[in-house]
């Protein structure tokens, strides 16, 4: 299936979109004062929170993918070296 985009651009786009949801959520808050600002935008701080939670998870998949074909990759060199040796 063809992608319409760099696999890095979601985690940044989840990643821009935790940290404004946070800065709004943050201004709604200081604006309102007191703790009924904090009740007010409690859904926005979890947003944020499921935000970067995900980002985070993307993340951390890609890394293991990465580290996964790395090892691959080393376990193939090995058999590589031993099939192209000397002939009798």
């Amino acid at each position: 299936m063809k992608r319409f985009w760099d696999p890095g651009l979601g985690r940044t786009i989840l990643f821009s979109l935790a940290l404004v949801t946070f800065v709004i959520a943050s201004y709604q808050t200081l604006a309102v004062g007191k703790m009924d600002g904090l009740y007010r935008n409690y859904w926005l701080f979890m947003l944020s929170f499921g935000f970067l939670i995900s980002y985070r998870y993307l993340k951390q998949r890609a890394k293991e993918a990465a580290a996964a074909a790395e090892a691959a990759q080393k376990a193939a060199a090995p058999a590589r070296k031993k099939t192209g040796g000397k002939k009798r």
